[in-house]
């Protein structure tokens, strides 16, 4: 009762720090900008499905779609908010069903005395698919009950002294929850965390020639008592101290230490309480980002198996211009081997990102901070990447009406379970002329640290959108991925999804948009969802679904 208490209070106390500071920033700026955009859309949808389960069957959809879009910038405050209702009418033979589904998102930065202090808040409501097996085949008109209602909400905190001769840092403290509602094909599971989270890093400044040094740290901690099994606590701590004998070359001495556990646990059988390993080596330097490291390492663990291990530890980074940046880690975890790399590219017409990345995280910690590797900027009303640019530089800050825009999204499993995720994501942009065209790929593998499980998805998605004309455009996009999942306690299996679409685009005035769209929908395998051998759904694991949609769009400026 009393840790309810405490978290009501903080909650409360969170939620009144975000209003004053909303408050502070819209008072006393005459030279803010404020834009309020709302669009009104309705499409008819004609579906037919071929179901291997349950035979093939046909029906109509009317969508009814407003959307309102408000963003506000001033000197030390942007922010964005995003709201949408879709509203759906099915008819199938003499059956008949509404749905209405409310969604909206919402980011802000404050920054009152500029980078020293700033604070942060984002969050959403939207519906998302809760099972891997439903991956790319899920949305409103298909398979809506693999969805999930799910909110989240994020605030933070961030100060920064970048311009210290000596000692520069940066320090983050932040608050998240995440909620779910039970889905019809979740076995009744629903998400109800908080995580509380503090970050650091500490780095020598420009005077330090001689010695080159860095020290950083994280603690987080996610509570995980919807599901009764224990708060999830993390710590990480690394450092390294470069002392140069030459010019472009120091002796390394490095350390690393890593905790995982979960409260009211005796066991480390299956989740490792404590890793740490320390070593030395040298580091050949030209520049602040141009360097390469090489260590050799030892190991300290609470288990035999992982205690007193020697390896090679690497850390690199290597500007090859301003328009190319590439960095790159390896060494050892509690799970072994592991690596880490982002490796990005810009030019006028053309952005590459690519990134890889190992942890041991759960859905709730991925679901409040979402990657961000977009390489397209686009406006926040924007429905296709027709309307969207390549930013010129790798650093480019979106406005406040602007966002990074994910071609694809990464495959989560909505449970509680504890895994070691290992994951990578390229995704290439170009955009010239009447063309502008957007590719993916993606593989992720989540490993259930308590559990008997291994999910695996490989995903490659592309988009495209070519202008016929001032006012017309082409827009069509491809997607695919395969899940597989091996366990000898659950159910194993396999799935092929596929996504498609080809679209004819018109737009009459400022205010008017005409839009045809064919859209293929397909899964196929003998993969069921939930770790318990759930069901696929209605349509069930193997079935086509093909849509024709006809419909018009008006936009209030």
């Amino acid at each position: 009762m009393p840790s309810e208490l405490i978290n009501t209070q903080t909650k409360r106390l969170a939620v009144a720090t975000l209003a004053s500071a909303v408050a502070l920033a819209f008072s006393g700026h005459a030279s803010a900008k404020l834009e309020v955009t709302a669009t009104a859309s309705a499409e008819s949808v004609f579906q037919d499905v071929d179901s291997q389960e349950n035979g093939t069957f046909s029906f109509t959809t009317l969508s009814i779609n407003p959307t309102v879009n408000a963003s506000y910038q001033s000197r030390t405050f942007n922010g964005l908010w995003q709201g949408k209702l879709t509203h759906l009418e099915r008819d199938q033979n003499d059956a008949s069903r509404e749905d209405t589904y409310g969604e909206y998102s919402y980011s802000a930065n404050w920054a009152p005395l500029d980078e020293l202090l700033v604070f942060q808040a984002s969050g959403a409501l939207t519906y998302q698919n809760a099972q891997a097996g439903n991956f790319l085949v899920s949305d409103f008109f298909t398979n809506a009950d693999a969805l999930a209602k799910t909110r989240s909400n994020r605030i933070g905190v961030t100060s920064t002294i970048s311009q210290g001769d000596w000692i520069r840092g940066t320090g983050q403290a932040s608050y998240s929850d995440v909620a779910s509602e039970r889905n019809a094909l979740n076995n009744g599971f629903a998400l109800n965390n908080d995580t509380y989270q503090l970050s650091g890093t500490l780095t020598n400044g420009d005077e330090a020639k001689h010695l080159i040094w860095n020290v950083t740290g994280s603690f987080q901690n996610t509570d995980r008592a919807q599901a009764n099994q224990g708060e999830f606590i993390s710590r990480n701590a690394s450092g390294f101290a470069d002392i140069h004998f030459l010019p472009n070359w120091a002796v390394r001495v490095t350390g690393t230490h890593e905790g995982n556990q979960i409260s009211a646990r005796t066991d480390t059988s299956s989740l490792v309480r404590k890793f740490d390993s320390y070593g030395a080596g040298i580091t050949y330097r030209q520049s602040t980002n141009r360097f390469i490291s090489l260590t050799a390492n030892t190991t300290s663990s609470d288990l035999d198996d992982d205690d007193n291990e020697t390896f090679i530890g690497l850390d690199a980074q290597w500007a090859l211009s301003t328009r190319t940046q590439i960095s790159a880690t390896y060494g050892r975890r509690f799970f072994g081997e592991t690596a880490s790399a982002n490796i990005s590219y810009n030019s006028k017409y053309f952005r590459t990102a690519f990134g890889y990345s190992e942890d041991v995280t759960n859905t709730s910690r991925l679901l409040a901070n979402p990657e961000n590797l977009g390489v397209f900027v686009c406006p926040a009303n924007s429905g296709s990447i027709a309307s969207c640019f390549q930013p010129n530089s790798l650093s480019y800050v979106p406005n406040a009406d602007e966002q990074f825009v994910q071609i694809t999204t990464q495959n989560l499993e909505f449970n509680d379970d504890i895994i070691i995720r290992k994951a990578s994501n390229f995704q290439m942009g170009y955009d010239f002329s009447r063309v502008t065209i957007g590719m993916s790929f993606r593989y992720s593998e989540d490993d259930a640290i308590d559990q008997d499980r291994l999910t695996r998805t490989y995903s490659v998605g592309s988009t495209l959108a070519y202008r016929l004309g001032s006012y017309t455009n082409i827009n069509a996009s491809v997607n695919y991925a395969e899940i597989t999942q091996r366990s000898d306690t659950f159910e194993s299996g396999d799935s092929e999804n596929w996504n498609a679409s080809l679209g004819l685009e018109r737009t009459f005035g400022r205010s008017l948009t005409v839009n045809a769209d064919l859209n293929y929908v397909d899964r196929s395998g003998d993969l069921l969802n939930g770790g318990g051998g759930v069901g696929n759904g209605f349509f069930g694991a193997n079935f086509t679904d093909r849509r024709l949609t006809l419909g018009v769009t008006y936009t209030f400026d």
